[in-house]
């Protein structure tokens, strides 16, 4: 097994753990917060896609975001923000309790559409990703972020927030049993 398909093995593996997860999620447990400066089950699944999408296609291709290619802004639109904001907030990183509170939430499905053709780009960059440049670093404010970090970044990030869904779920739950 060659890194790209360790990586690949990973990605997958843990993609459908989300969608095992998120299985069966209403639209009022996906919007619900357990208080203001939480975030919610589908703003969660936002952030993990728009950062997979980021660190593909704008870090390891060069290639543009889905995001902006596919117009995903449309279809997802983002809370009001101020002008001159830096790009990784389009992605849900630095949003406050207002800024989720003011997003307006799309149907799961739509999240999970977006995340799916996030992912089939995502694979294919990763099967054409040259292993030789694993040093790399593609943003030169910030060297320390080579390929091969964004690739052990994209390998265990959304597992990260899988705990956070499941703990969602489980406090939604709670509250129905009321």
């Amino acid at each position: 097994m060659d890194l790209r398909q360790f990586v690949r093995t990973s990605l997958v593996r843990t993609r459908q753990r989300t969608l095992n997860a998120v299985q069966g999620v209403s639209e009022p447990q996906a919007r619900w917060r357990p208080y203001p400066g939480a975030n919610s089950i589908a703003f969660l699944l936002f952030h993990i896609f728009r950062v997979e999408d980021r660190y593909f296609h704008r870090w390891l291709s060069g290639s543009g975001e889905v995001w902006e290619k596919e117009g995903w802004e449309r279809h997802i639109p983002l809370p009001p923000h101020p002008p001159g904001v830096d790009p990784i907030w389009t992605t849900g990183n630095s949003w406050t309790s207002a800024d989720v509170e003011a997003w307006n939430t799309p149907p799961v499905d739509t999240l999970l559409r977006y995340g799916e053709q996030v992912r089939q780009s995502a694979l294919r960059v990763l099967d054409a990703l040259d292993l030789s440049r694993l040093d790399y670093a593609p943003r030169p404010d910030r060297p320390q972020f080579t390929i091969a970090y964004y690739l052990y970044q994209a390998s265990h990030h959304e597992a990260e927030h899988q705990g956070q869904i499941d703990y969602l779920k489980g406090l939604y739950q709670a509250t129905q049993a009321r």
